[in-house]
């Protein structure tokens, strides 16, 4: 079972705030030395970073490849592989959060696993999500 990341604009925000530096560095340089070369090096900067939002949030999901892991992974190149007995609990997360993150969404959820590790997940049916790993973990363990 697979499950996407949820979207919302949290992503879209951070990016049209970095454009607020980025235009205002281009024009100081405009109004300074009448040349454009430096605002196509920023802007085309900018629009790299916004690609690479958009297959962050394409690229996010999570999945079971078996009843005993789950796969989280973004970017088509990072993975996480969590054995599905070793989740402990999930929470809400309330705030900054400081640690690896595998979330496209501000509203997301903190996966503890093992004795102290943690993982910003969010999946886009947190309940179902939850349910299918409660699920899993009740196959194994009997």
């Amino acid at each position: 079972m697979r499950f996407n990341g949820k979207r919302d604009p949290y992503i879209f925000y951070v990016w049209l705030a970095i454009l607020i530096p980025y235009g205002s560095i281009c024009g100081l340089i405009y109004w300074q030395e009448k040349d454009l070369t430096p605002i196509f090096i920023l802007g085309g900067t900018w629009l790299l970073l916004g690609i690479l939002f958009y297959l962050i949030v394409k690229s996010t999901y999570y999945t079971f490849i078996d009843d005993e892991t789950l796969v989280c992974q973004t970017m088509y190149v990072f993975k996480k592989t969590i054995p599905v007995t070793s989740i402990r609990r999930f929470e809400k997360a309330t705030g900054l959060y400081a640690g690896i993150k595998m979330s496209t969404s501000w509203k997301c959820l903190i996966m503890h696993y093992n004795k102290y590790d943690e993982l910003l997940i969010s999946p886009e049916n947190e309940e179902l999500f939850i349910a299918e790993v409660e699920r899993r973990k009740a196959l194994v363990n009997p």
